[in-house]
């Protein structure tokens, strides 16, 4: 009879290092689904399912390797104008991963979560 291995030795571990690049890649793949960005040119690109919270997609710069995006709801900032909020990322296509390199929040958001 044989018996189950622990629990803890059936799942592998792995590092923060480790996990912080599986999120990477699992943003890609999700990013990838959403909006393929390796096919779209410079510009911007809105996700629209008819719920009235469309999700805007900017793609601003393309480089061999990589592409800076900015991921947005399609919402305005009531005294800036700018889109609130934003989560500018990275996409590597060699690597498939994304990398979120910065957010903002307006101070809608702010209040809204407390800061």
């Amino acid at each position: 009879m044989q018996q189950a291995a622990p629990l803890l030795t059936r799942i592998p571990r792995l590092s923060r290092f480790g996990w912080l690049m599986a999120l990477y890649a699992e943003n890609h793949a999700r990013l990838t689904r959403l909006f393929a960005p390796a096919r779209l040119g410079t510009g911007s690109y809105v996700s629209s399912v008819g719920d009235g919270l469309d999700l805007r997609l900017d793609v601003l710069e393309r480089h061999r390797y990589t592409l800076e995006l900015r991921l947005t709801y399609d919402l305005r900032d009531p005294v800036t104008g700018e889109p609130d909020p934003s989560a500018f990322l990275r996409l590597y296509n060699d690597a498939r991963q994304v990398e979120a390199t910065h957010c903002s929040v307006g101070r809608r958001g702010q209040y809204v979560i407390g800061l």
